[in-house]
């Protein structure tokens, strides 16, 4: 959970920032100030996306994983799920938040899409798994 909690201090400080901002020309004003002159205040936050769901997952029937999604880019973000080939007699169904997957023979599937940057908590669990092999899936996110 440390990236959570990252994810959050970021966002916090992020929050703050923009308190102070919003709160200077009237602390300038309540200082005593006659001056009728103005300033512009701008602040740019590092552009970060992270994934945390505790580690790489084995995918075994009826793992549960809780997973963290945050990104504060704008233009939102994409969540994939990495993984070894499956051969043809090989299936993976799963579930990712409210959405109901059957993993790609290739080894990468993509599991989610947010149009704007935000924080959020999504559930991981996989319902029919039928592997010849163990199987170890990733979660990354990337910037749309």
């Amino acid at each position: 959970m440390t990236m959570l909690k990252s994810a959050k201090r970021r966002a916090f400080l992020t929050v703050v920032a923009g308190l102070t901002a919003l709160a200077a020309p009237h602390a300038a004003q309540a200082s005593g100030s006659t001056g009728n002159g103005s300033f512009r205040i701008t602040a740019m936050v590092a552009p970060s996306c992270s994934i945390d769901s505790g580690g790489p997952v084995n995918i075994v029937e009826g793992e549960r994983r809780s997973v963290v999604e945050a990104c504060n880019i704008a233009g939102g973000y994409t969540v994939s799920a990495n993984y070894r080939q499956l051969d043809s007699q090989e299936k993976v169904s799963l579930w990712y938040g409210h959405d109901a997957f059957a993993l790609n023979a290739s080894g990468m599937h993509v599991l989610g899409q947010s149009s704007m940057a935000t924080i959020r908590d999504m559930v991981l669990r996989f319902d029919d798994v039928q592997l010849n092999a163990p199987v170890v899936l990733t979660l990354t996110i990337a910037p749309r």
